[in-house]
Parts: structure tokens; C-alpha cells; sequence
């Protein structure tokens, strides 16, 4: 006999971004659906404790210090609601990497689709990746990297927001 595993549907899921720090107030602009998408993780910091004269050679830390987080990388495609691809738009494809030339700090939304309340993920950081994929399925992709700065927000309403 085999379970059957219900997964939550991936589609629908869709990055925004803007050029200021993100809060409740700032209006995000959708840019792209996203493919494929590596979410922030946050690693808590350690202190070293170890007392070097102990007979078992085992590390000893204790919860503290700063957290980590990792890169948030994820492929993107245009989205036709959104006019990213446009000259007309309020964000052009190319700004992801004119902001990452210029170290520009940016807000990013990711919206998770497939469920009736939307689940999203909120935070500042900087471009540090980004380039044009090859086609698939007559789709013009592309790949971007954000490394996150400061503390980053998980919601399931905007209206949360700091």
C-alpha cells in the first residue's frame, strides 16, 4: 500500500521588487513568475565554549552572536501581466543589472502561489548575480542572485509588514 503525498502547487508564485527598503508602505512593482527559486536560510550564530583541556575532544558552543543568511537565487520568467520586459514598465530587465553595477540596495517580494492566502517572504539586499538563460519552451528566462541584509519578514499578509 502506498500514501499519496497532497503537494502544495508551486504556481503562481512571483517575485516583485523596488528600489527602496521594503515596508508595508512601499508599493512593489511584479516583475517575473518564478521557475526555480532557493529561499533564504538563516543560520543561527554559536559561541565557542570549549574548555581546551577536555578529555573527549568534542567542541562545546552556546546559542549566540549574529545570524547568517544565505543567498536567495532563483530563475525567473516574464510574467504577462507584468510589463517587465517593456520600455513603458516602471522596472526594466536591465535594471537588475544596472542595480547590481551600481551596489543599489532593493526591496524583494516573494508572493508563493497555489494556495488561497498568499504566503510571502519580504527583505532588503543587493543584486550580486544576474544573466539571461537559454530559452526553454519559448520562454525567456534569466537568473538572479540577492544576498539579503537585514532581517527579513515572513507573512501571509503584507499588511504584517514592519
Amino acid at each position: 500500500m502506498s500514501n499519496l503525498i497532497t503537494a502544495r502547487s508551486g504556481f503562481n508564485t512571483v517575485l516583485s521588487l523596488c528600489t527602496a527598503r521594503s515596508t508595508s508602505a512601499i508599493a512593489f512593482s511584479a516583475v517575473a513568475g518564478i521557475v526555480d527559486l532557493t529561499v533564504p536560510r538563516k543560520t543561527a550564530g554559536v559561541i565557542d565554549v570549549t574548555y581546551h583541556g577536555t578529555t573527549d575532544a568534542y567542541d562545546v558552543a552556546i546559542p549566540g552572536g549574529i545570524f547568517k543568511q544565505a543567498d536567495l537565487s532563483l530563475t525567473g520568467i516574464m510574467i504577462t501581466c507584468s510589463s517587465f520586459f517593456s520600455l513603458t514598465s516602471a522596472y526594466e530587465m536591465m535594471d537588475l543589472r544596472t542595480w547590481m553595477e551600481n551596489d543599489t540596495l532593493i526591496g524583494w517580494k516573494i508572493e508563493l502561489g497555489g494556495t488561497s492566502s498568499m504566503h510571502t517572504f519580504v527583505g532588503d539586499g543587493y543584486i550580486t548575480a544576474f544573466g539571461f538563460d537559454t530559452p526553454f519552451n519559448d520562454v525567456a528566462k534569466f537568473t538572479c542572485t540577492i544576498s539579503p541584509t537585514g532581517k527579513p519578514w515572513f507573512g501571509s499578509a503584507t499588511s504584517d509588514m514592519p
